[in-house]
């Protein structure tokens, strides 16, 4: 009997996880931080700096912080009712957004609204970071290890299905309604996605309790940071490639822009291009997780530096808008890859009680290295699109280098951790 409650327990959090996921995905397609956001600031009167800060604030906003909450989570036996409240405060600042566009973006100066804009994007990110850690603990907690990967290549599957449908939405929006209401509008559809997707985040059963790490005091757990990284050599093996990879995604705030700019095309384009990124991670989802599951999470990393590498190269040689296209196939590879991996692979590396330190600390060492897009903005400014993707594809390719040669599979090495979900144990 219990076997069969903790089956429908299974099913049930995997449905429900994979709602989330899917939903939230599709609000995210209204404001896409490849596509619309940026043409959003440049359509405000924002510089390239301005542009180039897009990925840097949500990159470091969303990954610095998530260490200063991770402790707090080690104590929590149980994390749903916690992971609610934290998850419904993540959404708000959209809603904000909203807001500001329809009522203040037209009334200020440029730099008033690029800069108010920015404050509360960043917030968004903050917010998402203080959520992070509770939520994948929780995924990792209701979701045995053979199955993760194919957990996260449907929830991106699913997302990118209904993302085709968001980018159709943006292309008509942005077509036939006036800035800046055009841009609220977006807004307002991503926060309605949102919270559908926070409904579902109510039908997770947490059934068992976690185990709570040794108490530590504050001073002496920061302290035992440090040691981590310099005794794990393949976690520091693997924040190496993770360091450059972020890097290097520098060049992703540029993509859309560059494409408008250099086609002399309308703003209606970043729906297009939002289309063929969800078509893309459709595509590349329907076997991703699967191989995640098959073959580990380290091979998927090794494709999503290669695949980076290939967004800059078509970026810097595309002739044509369409060929261009390619650019926007290749990214949307990366980051479902990275989706699916950067993180699964990082839990199978420590002990179940370790997992939100472990996940904290990865998003903490390498964040820093998103500060390469600020570096981004200037040379863009002074030498152009094309520097920034020849840089950028460079680290790009270091990464995959790195990957292949310095990090070991973790499912080869008998002395990690490899944790399975105590969930839905019969005994």
């Amino acid at each position: 009997m219990k076997e069969w409650v903790g089956q429908e327990a299974l099913r049930q959090n995997l449905v429900a996880n994979v709602l989330d996921g899917s939903l939230f995905a599709f609000g995210m397609s209204f404001v896409s931080l490849q596509t619309v956001l940026p043409v959003f600031v440049k359509r405000m009167g924002g510089s390239s700096f301005a542009v180039a800060l897009i990925p840097v604030l949500w990159t470091a906003g969303f990954n610095f912080p998530q260490i200063l909450i991770a402790k707090y989570v080690q104590r929590f036996q149980r994390k749903k009712s916690l992971f609610l409240k934290t998850s419904f405060l993540q959404r708000l600042p959209w809603f904000f957004l909203a807001l500001l566009t329809f009522l203040v973006i037209d009334r200020v100066d440029a730099a008033v609204g690029v800069v108010s804009f920015l404050s509360l994007f960043t917030l968004a990110a903050v917010v998402g970071s203080i959520n992070f850690p509770i939520w994948f603990d929780l995924v990792a907690k209701l979701t045995p290890v053979e199955m993760r990967g194919r957990l996260f290549g449907a929830r991106n599957l699913l997302g990118g299905v209904l993302g085709v449908v968001g980018g159709w939405v943006v292309e008509r929006v942005l077509g036939a309604v006036g800035y800046p209401t055009s841009y609220g509008v977006l807004f307002l559809l991503a926060v309605c996605a949102m919270m559908l997707s926070y409904a579902s985040l109510t039908l997770l059963r947490e059934e068992s309790a976690s185990p709570v790490a040794e108490p530590k005091r504050v001073a002496e757990y920061y302290r035992s940071l440090p040691r981590i990284l310099k005794e794990q050599r393949n976690f520091r093996n693997f924040l190496v490639s993770d360091a450059l990879l972020i890097a290097a995604t520098m060049a992703g705030a540029f993509y859309a822009v560059h494409a408008i700019e250099k086609f002399s095309l309308s703003d209606a384009s970043a729906g297009t291009f939002t289309m063929v990124i969800m078509c893309s991670m459709i595509v590349g989802n329907l076997f991703f997780g699967w191989l995640a599951d098959h073959y580990g999470h380290k091979l998927n990393l090794v494709l999503s530096a290669v695949s980076a590498t290939i967004s800059c190269l078509a970026a810097l040689v595309a002739p044509t808008a369409t060929t261009y296209l390619l650019v926007f196939v290749a990214s949307a590879f990366q980051v479902g890859l990275s989706g699916i991996s950067r993180l699964s692979i990082v839990v199978e590396l420590c002990t179940e009680e370790e997992r939100p330190t472990y996940v904290a600390l990865t998003n903490m060492v390498t964040s820093p290295f998103v500060l390469f897009g600020v570096l981004a903005g200037g040379i863009a400014s002074a030498f152009g699109y094309d520097a920034v993707f020849v840089i950028a594809g460079v680290l790009a390719l270091a990464s995959a280098f790195w990957l292949t040669f310095k990090v070991e599979e973790p499912r080869t090495k008998t002395a990690v951790p490899f944790v399975q979900s105590a969930q839905y144990e019969s005994s």
